[in-house]
């Protein structure tokens, strides 16, 4: 069985740490001392320790499998700290924590002398305190509210867990977690009083804006710089912050700094300099690491000592902390990006919007939302009546439930999975969260029910038509062409047209553009468009139906057959298999062949599914055109535990010049053979990681960029702050012209590109699926006509090669944290197996930038009228159609006894009945659980030598049970050991930067 391992957070662990500290072991043993300083310029360092003790790799125990390392490593680097300051050494240090989790909740109870040690070094040694956030929030995503809340709760609260309640003081600078900032962020910051954002300027993949903004100078890299966004008007001071593989990329943190000091020797640097390195206060990185005994010829090895060792004594170099230097010392240049930043997989989002099930976990924090808006909304129409005190608390307990959904953790960094306990967690919250949103919406019917009991419309259509249904409809403020659902008894939803009254007489065009039976028959959902021109406030509406046909004469503009969809606008063509071939607007080719088809990357291979059919379910006559694609989709020869299917709709209507896209897919599903954290048993997982990327739905946009033209991402966030950024990273280096994963745009509710006056656009159904960022795009570069081309993928993921970005150092850097970074493994393996949902509006334009009514319409599709009728929304529960034997199931012995590891069914409710015995006995035991991993004590496997047998069963809520999993075998052997192996070449190209580094 394969091994893959990630058992720490973040990207520099083993062998980085070793090859870290070595760097600086060659100058010191040949005892070779800088020269004497020619200028007054100092070298400032700066150790900054990020704080999280809730972690998305690891647990929540008191042990090495949880927050149990973060105490341990955080207690090595206060007592090396405090050895240090008492042997006269004033080094400092640069705190920052979260506040609910760690300060709050966990060291309280855990370790309460971190938190006085740390007070006491404020008071005694100055040290600095920077703020995270209260929840460790994914804070670019959030909205203006959550954001406020979460910041100003960071600094006080009423829990006394802000940095100010604990510490006294401030640091004026904020360290993002996850370095995930978005425009709006940095005015919100400043107008809490917070004067600079840290974030990484690393020449690795583990980075912010090293590869989005200018190369800066050697000055400008070691000084706060100022970040000015034209489009958002913000402007606030930027501190470039690195972290242990920067000490690789410069050899050591010794050879760093006499380097930038002989620059300011040159005249070259004309002022102080800053080093601050700023890295997570769990990594052994700090603590130091024995080493196998093929790596005892790095030496050194001793952490946060060995690093502090190294430069103290240089006389040109001041321990300093942030709040000082910046007091001291003003920007040194401007910097602008318009990124949305993250230090995951590709410099982006990758690492927590990716994974197939962060679109769920994401779907449901924005139903909570949506029931806030809502709430607040109904009480205020017609005679306006206060908030209920019991509707009040609920509100409350909500939102206290969503900051804490809202953590970074609960989506990544950890790649390809969570922990299993993270899962398992993220799971009850979330379903906690569901619950507020339930009795949310329960007291929103029971207004609704007040506001419309006994209320008649006033004004019929002018054809007659049967009154359906009596309904509230909370309006978006940001107008557009309108989707409204409705659920109705099935008797109610077969109208030809549809039409809506307001109480006051008026009546509003509707065009209805599908029907959608429920599994029972009994009722439908029903979704009819409402043109953007008309006015809809909150308030009391009525439906009618209408079975009138067409007026005779009526021009058919929308028509669709088997191979051919298509309005005034635009033309779906597809071939005999029932694959797209091209889409054209206006005449035009937008998508090329292959688009709108789900595709895998497996093993370097493409996997689609061969043959499709096509039924045409609406053929234009009533104004709306529809094809079904369907069919069944074969997984990798010997690899499939069960095929995949897909059920996609394609959608026209006339006047309307925008496709509308929605289905289901199911992943085929393969066997999983490759485990990771081998060396932690209750940690341990099985995979397929040869799922590499994932596309439901590709956009093969047509236009090619140029170097002169590049392709503009489009974006929209969370605080209604609008952008745009250029995909060049070619002029750093000629690697970028192919750039696997795009992913810097947060999407509340679309994501667009173009090009050379061209423009494509993908709005998500949110109310459907949702994500944070939900469109990642790849380019590639096509040297037969030197230019570019660009795909989207919608509720998917890419992968491939890291961004390179540009360094005045060696690459080796770049090349550790390659190779031995956990969060860089592909989201791929989340999607094995997976059924999933989309809702998607796809529009082309012409220009450089989405035209404003374009723009309406994307926040109309995404963002719809809340609408509460007579029968209540229908929430889809997820319902295992395979009945396949759970996946992945594993046996990891522990010093306690045997961890079983498998893949949850998906179904709430559902049981797992395990069965094992010794391979030559016939006696089996029988465990029977909801909960996993199951720990089996050691007592049921006497002997460490016997091979045992076991499998494992589900058996769902409504009786059915799947088949039993094939059996595995294991004994009780202890774990195996999961060594990181480093490049013999990669050693050498160490070992060599060692030496030159001696030689200058």
């Amino acid at each position: 069985m394969a091994t893959l391992r990630h058992s720490l957070k973040k990207p520099i662990f083993l062998f980085l740490v070793i090859i870290g500290i070595g760097g600086f072991w060659l100058p010191q043993a040949f005892d070779a001392s800088s020269p004497a300083a020619k200028t007054p310029h100092q070298v400032h360092i700066a150790f900054g320790f990020h704080a999280n003790l809730y972690h998305s790799f690891r647990g929540d125990t008191n042990d090495e499998n949880g927050f149990g390392q973060d105490i341990r490593v955080i207690r090595h680097i206060l007592g090396t700290l405090d050895r240090f300051n008492r042997d006269g050494v004033p080094v400092r240090a640069v705190w920052d924590f979260d506040s609910l989790f760690s300060l709050e909740e966990i060291l309280p109870a855990h370790a309460p002398d971190i938190i006085r040690d740390v007070q006491r070094r404020v008071a005694q040694n100055n040290d600095d305190v920077m703020l995270m956030s209260y929840n460790n929030g994914l804070m670019s995503a959030m909205t203006d509210v959550e954001f406020m809340t979460s910041m100003a709760r960071a600094i006080s609260n009423d829990k006394g867990s802000g940095v100010r309640d604990l510490f006294g003081r401030v640091a004026p600078v904020v360290r993002p977690q996850e370095m995930m900032t978005t425009p709006g962020n940095f005015s919100r910051y400043k107008a809490l009083g917070i004067d600079c954002v840290s974030l990484y300027y690393s020449a690795t993949p583990f980075d912010a804006f090293r590869a989005f903004s200018r190369e800066l100078s050697p000055t400008e890299a070691h000084n706060p710089v100022t970040y000015r966004n034209p489009r958002s008007g913000e402007a606030i001071d930027v501190l470039p912050t690195y972290h242990a593989g920067d000490l690789v990329e410069n050899v050591s943190l010794r050879e760093w700094a006499e380097r930038l000091h002989r620059l300011q020797d040159d005249g070259k640097i004309d002022r102080d300099v800053l080093i601050f390195i700023n890295f997570d206060a769990d990594a052994e990185f700090w603590s130091g690491t024995d080493l196998p005994w093929y790596l005892k010829w790095l030496p050194n090895t001793g952490g946060l000592a060995q690093l502090i060792d190294s430069v103290a004594d240089l006389d040109f170099v001041t321990f300093s902390n942030v709040t000082d230097y910046l007091a001291t010392h003003p920007p040194a240049g401007t910097v602008r990006f318009s990124q949305d930043t993250a230090d995951g997989s590709f410099n982006g989002y990758h690492s927590w919007a990716e994974k197939a099930y962060a679109s769920d976990y994401w779907t449901r924090i924005v139903r909570n939302r949506r029931s806030h808006r809502t709430a607040r909304r109904v009480f205020a129409i017609g005679d306006a009546k206060p908030v209920t005190a019991s509707l009040n608390d609920l509100l409350r307990g909500s939102f206290e439930t969503r900051l804490r959904a809202l953590s970074t953790t609960n989506f990544g960094l950890a790649s390809p999975f969570l922990s299993r306990q993270r899962e398992t967690a993220m799971a009850a919250l979330l379903d906690r969260l569901d619950w507020y949103s339930d009795q949310i919406d329960r007291r929103v019917t029971d207004r609704v029910r007040e506001l419309t009991d006994g209320v008649v419309p006033t004004v019929l259509p002018a054809s007659g038509g049967r009154l359906v249904d009596t309904f509230v409809a909370i309006e978006p403020a940001d107008g557009g062409d309108r989707h409204l659902t409705f659920r109705l008894p099935a008797a109610d939803s077969g109208g030809r047209h549809y039409s809506i009254a307001d109480t006051h007489g008026s009546l509003i065009a509707a065009t209805l553009e599908k029907s959608d039976p429920s599994a029972d028959g009994r009722t439908a959902t029903l979704t009819v468009r409402v043109a953007g021109e008309e006015t809809m406030p909150d308030g009391v509406y009525f439906l009618f139906r209408d079975d009138a046909p067409l007026p005779a004469g009526t021009a058919r503009t929308v028509s669709a057959t088997p191979r051919r969809l298509e309005n005034e606008f635009i033309r779906v063509e597809l071939d005999k298999t029932g694959h797209v071939t091209r889409v054209t607007h206006n005449g035009r080719v937008q998508l090329d062949a292959g688009s709108l088809v789900p595709v895998v990357v497996y093993q370097g291979r493409r996997l689609s599914p061969a043959k499709l059919s096509v039924e045409v379910e609406k053929s234009g006559a009533s104004g709306v055109a529809s094809l079904r694609i369907h069919g069944g989709w074969d997984g990798p020869d010997g690899r499939t535990r069960a095929p995949g299917w897909v059920d996609y709709r394609l959608r026209l209507m006339a006047g309307v010049p925008y496709l509308f896209i929605e289905g289901t897919v199911r992943y085929p599903d393969t066997f999983r053979d490759t485990l990771t954290q081998a060396d932690r048993p209750i940690m341990a997982r099985k995979i397929d990681a040869g799922w590499e990327a994932v596309a439901p739905v590709e956009l093969r946009f047509s236009a090619r960029a140029s170097n002169a033209h590049p392709f503009f991402i489009h974006k929209r966030n969370f605080l209604g702050q609008e952008d745009a950024y250029a995909v060049d990273y070619y002029r750093h280096a000629p690697e970028n012209r192919n750039v696997a994963d795009i992913n810097n745009h947060i999407t509340a509710e679309y994501a667009g590109v173009t090009t050379g006056g061209r423009g494509m656009a993908v709005a998500m159904n949110t109310a459907v699926n949702a994500n944070f960022a939900f469109c990642p795009f790849t380019m590639a570069y096509l040297p037969e006509t030197d230019e570019f081309r660009i795909r989207a993928n919608p509720f998917g993921t890419y992968y491939g090669r890291q961004i390179l970005p540009p360094t005045r150092g060696n690459r080796l850097g770049y090349e550790a944290v390659r190779l031995s970074a956990p969060q860089l493994h592909s989201s791929g393996p989340t999607y094995n197996g997976y059924r999933d949902r989309f809702d998607l509006m796809v529009a082309f334009f012409n220009g450089d930038s989405l035209p404003d009514p374009l723009k309406r319409d994307l926040i109309a599709f995404a963002r719809r009228p809340v609408i509460i009728g007579k029968l209540a929304p229908a929430h889809l529960s997820p319902r295992d159609d395979t009945l396949l034997p759970p996946a992945g199931f594993l046996a990891m012995p522990s010093g306690n006894g045997v961890v079983f590891h498998w893949e949850s069914a998906g179904v709430p409710g559902t049981q797992y009945r395990i069965r094992y015995h010794a391979a030559d006995s016939a006696e089996i035991k029988t465990v029977c659980t909801a909960a996993h991993p199951l720990l089996v004590a050691a007592g049921d496997f006497p002997t460490p030598e016997t091979a045992y047998v076991a499998t494992i069963q589900a058996e769902y809520p409504d009786g059915l049970r799947s088949p039993p999993s094939r059996e595995i075998r294991f004994r009780m052997a202890p774990p195996a050991d999961s060594t990181l192996e480093i490049p013999k070449d990669f050693m050498a190209k160490v070992l060599w930067a060692n030496m030159t580094a001696w030689i200058r």
